[in-house]
């Protein structure tokens, strides 16, 4: 009976001499960093990564050794339907690609974000975004799915670049393969406006435009110019049908459990670094189509008339969209866009 008692007590005094304490557990935590794991497929090069990276170094001014930032860009952590689920399953911290690649996962309502025209200019998309609560609404349709946009970098205004010709009307765009993100909204738009969308991931899209199995593209002219696009869909295209922005997305769950004034340090570095992606990149689109002139390739803007003809041909994605997800939810995007 003394041997049995013994053998309890000693298991007892070693299993609380292996046991560290409380006060030895939070001080590890409290010192270890916080780690960001920031994904995309932009380009290395491009000013989202520059920014990016940017974000790593004000952090550490502001809050020395509380936050690691580690930026992997040219689709280093997968590509974009892997960044968006990363984001959930904790394997990326970070992300941001077209607002397309998000609101496929969010739902219908946060995809009114890129409603054909909606924002027909960079400034209606600025003011519209963070003066007249676009941003706010977005997140009000992304926390249902367990997101949350800090803020958004500028990818540029989309535009169309094509081995073929340049688009002036939807009679131009009749039977051409435009590449598309995979997004319902995206695929009424182009339909309205003439094209045969065609979804297709990125990683595609440089052999499918060589090999003639798309025609076009849709993006920004940032892209084009990364990726030397111009090179291979040389005409270029200025129609500014929808702003799509680059969201910075991560877990709701993730940034609701960072302590306050950490989530404050975070979020007001992240607005800083965005605001000066946006100036910047925004500089950048007039050196871009420069470039592409100046490398052989045709770039055309659309006049006034034809900007209003091409309004006036997505006026059924609108009616279909109300629908979809209300009166109620339409309005309150519209809400948003600035009065002239």
């Amino acid at each position: 009976m003394l041997k049995k008692v013994f053998a309890i007590i000693l298991s007892l005094i070693v299993m609380v001499g292996c046991r560290p304490s409380d006060s030895t557990s939070k001080s590890k935590n409290s010192d270890s960093p916080i780690v960001i794991k920031i994904g995309s497929t932009d380009s290395s090069s491009r000013s989202t990564n520059v920014w990016s990276v940017e974000l790593g170094k004000i952090l550490e001014e502001k809050a020395p050794g509380k936050f690691q930032v580690e930026v992997y860009p040219d689709g280093q952590l997968g590509d974009t339907p892997d960044l968006v689920a990363g984001v959930k399953l904790g394997t990326v911290t970070m992300m941001f690609d077209l607002s397309a690649a998000i609101t496929a996962a969010a739902g219908p309502e946060s995809a009114c974000i890129d409603l054909p025209y909606l924002y027909p200019t960079y400034e209606d998309w600025i003011t519209g975004t963070f003066e007249n609560g676009g941003l706010e609404l977005f997140n009000e349709y992304l926390k249902n799915q367990g997101y949350y946009c800090i803020d958004m970098y500028y990818n540029g205004m989309r535009q169309v670049a094509s081995v073929k010709r340049n688009y002036h009307n939807s009679t131009d765009l009749k039977g051409q393969k435009v590449r598309i993100a995979q997004n319902e909204l995206n695929v009424d738009m182009w339909q309205a406006m003439g094209a045969n969308p065609t979804p297709m991931s990125w990683g595609e899209v440089i052999t499918s435009l060589s090999q003639g199995t798309i025609d076009a593209l849709d993006h920004s002219l940032g892209v084009f110019n990364d990726f030397s696009l111009h090179k291979i869909a040389p005409y270029i295209t200025l129609t500014n049908h929808a702003s799509s922005p680059f969201p910075i997305v991560c877990s709701l769950d993730w940034i609701s459990s960072l302590p306050e004034d950490s989530r404050q340090i975070l979020e007001e570095s992240i607005h800083e670094v965005a605001k000066k992606q946006r100036e910047e990149e925004r500089g950048n689109e007039l050196k871009y189509i420069e470039r592409f002139k100046s490398e052989g390739g045709t770039v055309q803007e659309l006049t006034p008339d034809e900007v209003k003809a091409f309004q006036e041909s997505v006026k059924p994605v609108y009616d279909k969209w109300r629908k979809k997800v209300g009166d109620d939810v339409v309005n309150k995007w519209l809400e948003t866009v600035p009065k002239k």
